[in-house]
């Protein structure tokens, strides 16, 4: 079994911490209100015909 000094444990931590600080502002920014232009845009998406998206398949040749 590997030796582990104190230091490294404490700097493992620190990382953990930091991490869980940036994951409790994702979380907190998520229950933030969507702004007027955003909800004109998911609704003008909204009323678009399905055929007018492009499908899986596009996507992959195009980018894959």
């Amino acid at each position: 079994m590997a030796q582990v000094t104190l230091e490294q444990v404490n700097k493992n931590v620190l990382q953990i911490k930091k991490e869980l600080d940036e994951l409790k502002e994702i979380v907190t920014e998520s229950n933030l209100e969507l702004t007027d232009e955003v909800k004109t845009a998911i609704e003008t998406s909204r009323k678009r015909h399905i055929s007018a998206f492009k499908t899986q398949k596009e996507i992959e040749t195009k980018f894959l």
